[in-house]
């Protein structure tokens, strides 16, 4: 290599300090509030506060230490998760406490910090009175500092003193939490050197130019959010504008109006999201929309349903909006983010399985008009450098094609395990398959699926499996039949199972009904979910309960917590409205 030559990038602090000096004047990020742009940091300053914090982090952190990002919505949060990475700490992303809503939104954070034995808080000064309450949730509480970073004061001087950390590829560049749908969150270690492998296989599918804009409402401290919104536009020079996820929530439809005003290539959401707009969409609001400029939306948080990107699309047609822009993904925190993925510019690609045979773990294809057709949406096929194998979960046997079985998978974007759970890490980051080469080493996802002509398939969580004599049910197959469609018997349920004192365990399913309702209308709604799960899919279930509107728990990217809902009605913490048993009502 020429002395004048810059060393090819390693990490994402290469990347943005190489950007800074050829494009700095370019937004990175810019805050939208009501259609209109009110804060901008460009390449070159977002550079420049990160090398001048990382100085002032460094007096309070060691290189490896956990730091605590607690921000509300805005451009503070993404200039101190630079700033971390370009000190060699480790950012730890997550959701503010609420101090008007503590018994919701504290207990998260309370078992992030024991759990990360965060040595450092980083917040703002509005915020930072409430987060002193987080501080007795510390294992040393004297020990922890908490910083308020926008009263930092930073200088050119500061960050002309910066270095780089020393092999940094070699450091933990933060902590994703992984939602929690079938447990409690674990923090999954992603290196510095998985981040930049992440961000140049997904470049390879995700094909975005230079200068693309993003329009994102999703929330910082989620995978999505963070690695496909924060930091891929990053990675190619790309412009992304932030919008609350509050305003989206409060409107779903200025999600859109902002990807229209902008011209956006690329925003993306979970699966409900597509839903909300459809729902809330009037024919006024898509007169108005032009769509065209966008490429490229990834629908990967689960569950990801073939009926919602027939909807938006058919939805949306009129504005320009087009089917190829869907870009259906697998992935998850413990791989940084995406491990699989549908081609850009292709329609997503729908394939119908016998139900029947699935349940028996064979994914046979049938035409759409076979009356045990299920339609399920490829994944496509893994990144380059990055393996998948379907393999058996209780025998780490690999299975053939179409053999619906747990999903393991390897590459460079895999993480280094869960932090502070050394067991759980070797079960799940070091498993091996029976009968082949010991050193090569999976990740176990626990997720299920199987792959046809090369591509994957997902069809759930092995935690969630309902197996009733030698049959497989998937929760979610069940509660679209309840739940989705013109004919559906309930806007929001859940499948789960009920353990008993003998140690059996019985197949139960909630759904949401309204405390005026009637009685008799309660009892004939029970009875009616009843017959349809029995003749659709062949299972008799233990109870219907019906509990009172909008308490199905749901992550934030629209997972159902399936665990919660068995220690509720263990517990007795369930409002059930109405009940049916196997007993009758």
């Amino acid at each position: 290599m020429a002395a004048s030559e810059t060393p090819a990038p390693t990490s994402l602090v290469d990347v943005l300090r190489d950007r800074a000096q050829r494009h700095g004047e370019r937004p990175l990020y810019q805050l939208l509030v009501d259609q209109a742009v009110v804060e901008t940091l460009s390449y070159a300053d977002a550079d420049r506060r990160a090398r001048a914090l990382a100085l002032e982090l460094r007096e309070h952190a060691n290189p490896g230490d956990r730091v605590l990002l607690l921000y509300p919505f805005g451009l503070e949060y993404p200039a101190v998760f630079l700033a971390c990475l370009y000190a060699g700490l480790v950012a730890v992303p997550a959701f503010p406490p609420d101090k008007q809503r503590a018994v919701k939104t504290m207990p998260r954070v309370s078992r992030i910090i024991r759990d990360a034995d965060a040595r450092l808080i980083l917040t703002t000064a509005e915020l930072a009175p409430t987060v002193e309450f987080a501080r007795a949730e510390a294992r040393d509480p004297d020990a922890l500092k908490i910083l308020a970073s926008d009263e930092i004061e930073v200088t050119q001087a500061d960050a002309d003193r910066w270095t780089r950390p020393a092999a940094l590829e070699q450091l933990v560049a933060f902590l994703q939490y992984t939602s929690g749908s079938t447990g409690t969150p674990k923090g999954v270690m992603i290196g510095h050197d998985n981040l930049y492998a992440h961000q140049r296989f997904a470049h390879e599918i995700f094909g975005q130019p230079e200068a693309a804009r993003t329009v994102s409402w999703l929330p910082f401290y989620h995978d999505m959010g963070l690695i496909g919104s924060l930091l891929y536009p990053l990675y190619h020079g790309g412009t992304t504008l932030l919008m609350s996820p509050t305003a989206f929530l409060r409107r779903p439809m200025a999600w859109l109006e902002n990807i229209a005003k902008f011209g956006a290539q690329v925003s993306t959401g979970p699966n409900f999201a597509y839903d909300l707009c459809v729902d809330k969409a009037r024919d006024e609001d898509i007169a108005k929309l032009d769509l065209s400029s966008w490429r490229l939306t990834v629908s990967g948080a689960e569950p990801l349903r073939a009926s919602t990107l027939e909807r938006f699309s058919a939805r949306f047609a009129p504005c320009g909006f087009r089917p190829e822009t869907f870009m259906p993904c697998f992935g998850m925190a413990e791989a940084t983010l995406m491990v699989s993925g549908w081609p850009l510019e292709l329609a997503p690609k729908l394939v119908c399985f016998d139900k029947a045979a699935l349940r028996t773990g064979v994914a046979e294809p049938v035409p759409a008009t076979h009356d045990q057709a299920r339609a399920y949406v490829s994944c496509g096929a893994p990144m380059r450098a990055h393996q998948l194998a379907i393999v058996d979960p209780h025998t780490r046997a690999r299975l053939p094609d179409r053999r619906e079985g747990e999903i393991w998978l390897r590459g460079p974007s895999v993480g280094r395990g869960y932090w502070g759970d050394a067991q759980t890490s070797a079960q799940r980051f070091a498993a091996t398959i029976l009968d082949e080469d010991p050193s090569v080493t999976w990740f176990r996802t626990t997720d299920t699926g199987f792959i046809h002509e090369g591509e994957l398939f997902g069809t759930g969580r092995l935690a969630d499996l309902i197996v009733v004599d030698e049959r497989i049910h998937q929760p979610h197959d069940i509660e679209r039949s309840v739940g989705e469609g013109q004919d559906a018997l309930a806007a929001d349920c859940v499948v789960f199972m009920a353990p008993l004192a003998d140690g059996q365990r019985q197949v139960c399913l909630a759904a949401t009904g309204r405390r005026t309702m009637p009685e008799d209308q309660r009892v004939a709604l029970c009875e009616r979910i009843f017959a349809r799960v029995r003749d659709q899919h062949e299972l008799a279930l233990d109870r219907v309960l019906l509990i009172r509107q909008r308490s199905v728990a749901k992550t934030t990217s629209g997972k159902l917590r399936r665990f919660r809902y068995a220690a509720a009605l263990r517990d007795g913490e369930l409002d059930i409205l109405c009940e049916r048993s196997s007993a009758g009502l």
